[in-house]
């Protein structure tokens, strides 16, 4: 039950702290800022880890930790850059096709074979991307940089996902999760010394770091309790569709207009992305 309940519940918390992300920007917060803050909130919420999971020592296990950490640096600095510019609503759906870039990166390497299932994905991930791309001809150019992107952000956070599926147990989580968010927090003097967010975006700012660091910390401990990585990521692939409905409510540019588009979009998207976990 908890490998269904949890990853519901992150899914919809992954939304809500990507608006109050992107809140905070709208409210003129840098992107660098915003970036600092969640980070640093991201590896504070990775320290009850030491103490739940045990960890073990392996040098090879260590350096995957730390090339995830690298990818996983970049990978939110794009997916900032791409919520900076673009509706809620078209970034976090294509946020999720990372793991639909893992299974393409596996068969491009050669670790799998190209399946039906895979080619039926990836058919339903491309209907998908063109219907979200429905929107304000006056924002296109914008769009279309977001979605680019939430595109690089997606196939950095694959090889995060790459290395944590392959090296997380041989570190063990209660390591291998704080060597990677400690590699993040490392990278973070990369970003300068960005101005401290007006006193207007600070509440979205820490209220959203907050609730993105606690989700991430509830999905990852709830796959090393449960062992069920595949149903867990699944099911958190919902937050497609909980980012499409808080676009709405919040009153996003073109969530109202091009709901049915943005909505089925999603659907489509978050369907390629079971088809290519379902075993």
């Amino acid at each position: 039950m908890i490998a269904v309940i949890v990853p519901i519940c992150a899914a919809c918390l992954y939304s809500l702290g990507s608006f109050g992300m992107k809140r905070a920007m709208d409210r003129k917060a840098s992107s660098w800022r915003v970036l600092l803050v969640s980070n640093i909130v991201l590896a504070l919420w990775a320290i009850p880890l030491l103490f739940v999971f045990p960890g073990r020592w392996d040098f090879s296990g260590f350096i995957a930790a730390l090339v995830a950490g690298a990818a996983l640096f970049a990978g939110r600095v794009f997916s900032v850059k791409a919520l900076e510019i673009g509706d809620l609503s078209v970034v976090v759906p294509l946020l999720g096709m990372k793991t639909l870039c893992v299974a393409i990166g596996s068969i491009l390497v050669g670790a799998s074979a190209i399946s039906v299932k895979l080619v039926v994905a990836a058919a339903l991930a491309s209907a998908g991307v063109a219907l979200l791309q429905r929107g304000p001809k006056t924002a296109a150019r914008a769009m279309r940089k977001a979605m680019l992107f939430a595109l690089f952000s997606s196939i950095l956070f694959a090889v995060t996902d790459v290395a944590v599926q392959g090296y997380a147990k041989t570190l063990g989580i209660g390591l291998f999760q704080p060597v990677m968010l400690g590699t993040v927090c490392l990278l973070l003097p990369l970003l300068g010394r960005p101005a401290p967010a007006p006193p207007g975006a600070r509440k979205p700012l820490l209220a959203g770091s907050a609730v993105m660091g606690f989700q991430t910390t509830l999905v990852i401990m709830t796959i090393g309790l449960t062992g069920q990585a595949t149903l867990v990521n699944i099911i958190y692939s919902t937050r497609s569709l909980w980012s499409v409905a808080v676009d709405r409510l919040t009153g996003g540019k073109g969530a109202k207009e091009f709901l049915l588009q943005r909505s089925l979009g999603a659907l489509l998207l978050t369907a390629a992305v079971i088809l290519a976990l379902w075993r």
